[in-house]
């Protein structure tokens, strides 16, 4: 091997693993990131989610803080997927959409917020109530099915609460004594 062609292997090893070393993941979305690359198995969607995240997301120095961040952008997401589903049911009045916006989103938010409210006394109830907050956009999702509805923007908001759902319960995990 020639001197060249080893500088070439030299430098593309060192690229490597300066881009996958901890301060390349925290320029790139800390923790938070790394929770997606490593735990998530929609890495693409949670990645793309954390562009638009609360900037305390992101910025989160330790899991406890994230697994806050989440939590308080999740209460937020929820109640917002909630008011724009509720506005649809009073514009359509079909029944699964009544129920999303209703019964399922009710349920989301709710986990969310019991979720941030354990978070430090009973974190291991905290992830329970982070990843059952999941179940809402699920049962949404069959109901629309089932009506044979097929509406791009609930089926994207559903998608972003599970992926939150998801990350807030992999921050607590983490997070948890």
């Amino acid at each position: 091997m020639n001197f060249s062609a080893l500088c070439s292997v030299v430098v593309t090893l060192c690229v490597v693993l300066i881009s996958s070393s901890p301060t390349a993941v925290n320029a790139k979305g800390g923790l938070a990131a790394k929770l997606c690359m490593d735990t998530l198995e929609d890495k693409d969607g949670c990645m793309e989610l954390l562009k638009q995240a609360d900037p305390k997301i992101v910025t989160a120095k330790s899991y406890e803080e994230l697994a806050r961040a989440v939590l308080g952008w999740a209460v937020t997401k929820g109640t917002e997927g909630q008011i724009f589903l509720k506005g649809l049911a009073l514009v359509d009045n079909n029944p699964a959409i009544v129920q999303c916006a209703g019964f399922h989103y009710d349920g989301v938010v709710a986990s969310f917020k019991s979720a941030m409210a354990e978070l430090k006394d009973d974190p291991q109830t905290a992830s329970y109530d982070a990843k059952v907050a999941s179940d809402g956009p699920a049962a949404c999702e069959r109901g629309l099915v089932a009506a044979k509805i097929n509406n791009p923007a609930i089926i994207a908001l559903n998608r972003q609460i599970v992926l939150l759902s998801t990350l807030a319960f992999h921050a607590i995990c983490e997070y948890s004594p």
